[in-house]
Order: C-alpha cells, then sequence, then structure tokens
C-alpha cells in the first residue's frame, strides 16, 4: 500500500512539473537495478513510454523517454527497464540541429 501511495505522489509531481531536459547532476545519479518508482521520484514522469510484450501480454521491457521542449540543453535521456520494473539501460543522446 505504501508503494502505491508513493507511486501515485510521484506521478502527481512529475505531472506538475515542467517538461525540460534532464539535468546530468540527476542523470549520473541513475544506476542500473533501480526501480520505476526511484526514477519517478528523481525525474518525474517520462514524455513517452514503449512496452514491448510477448504474446500473453506480459511485459517484456519497458522504454522511457524524456524528451526536451524548452531547454537549449537538447539531449535525449532513455531508460530501459526489465520486466520487473529494474533497470537495465542507460542511453542519452544529443540532438543536433
Amino acid at each position: 500500500m505504501k508503494k502505491l501511495l508513493l507511486l501515485f505522489i510521484v506521478l502527481l509531481y512529475g505531472s506538475l512539473a515542467s517538461a525540460d531536459a534532464i539535468d546530468m547532476r540527476d542523470y549520473i545519479k541513475l544506476r542500473r537495478g533501480m526501480s520505476e518508482a526511484e526514477v519517478l521520484y528523481r525525474l518525474g514522469s517520462p514524455d513517452h513510454e514503449t512496452v514491448r510484450s510477448d504474446y500473453h501480454h506480459n511485459i517484456l521491457r519497458k522504454t522511457w523517454f524524456f524528451i526536451p521542449t524548452k531547454s537549449s540543453d537538447k539531449w535525449i535521456t532513455e531508460i530501459e527497464f526489465d520486466s520487473n520494473g529494474r533497470i537495465i539501460n542507460l542511453d542519452r543522446d544529443r540532438i543536433n540541429k
């Protein structure tokens, strides 16, 4: 019950925060094995999410994308989770203009 309440509070906070580039100070604090709730707490809700599932609709992998809208520091952050909701891959790409 506490996890569900914490997740709800984090989602509410993330929806109120403005979507902008993820600061490098926040990005370097992310580690493999962190849960989705920890990422939501640190970064807020993602701008886009993709889900890969199997034939029986079990989630195999989930990827969150944080896409900057206003910032001059144009970095797209991609976080990939396993079926247990733990980080398995982190990626950060610069947008070329």
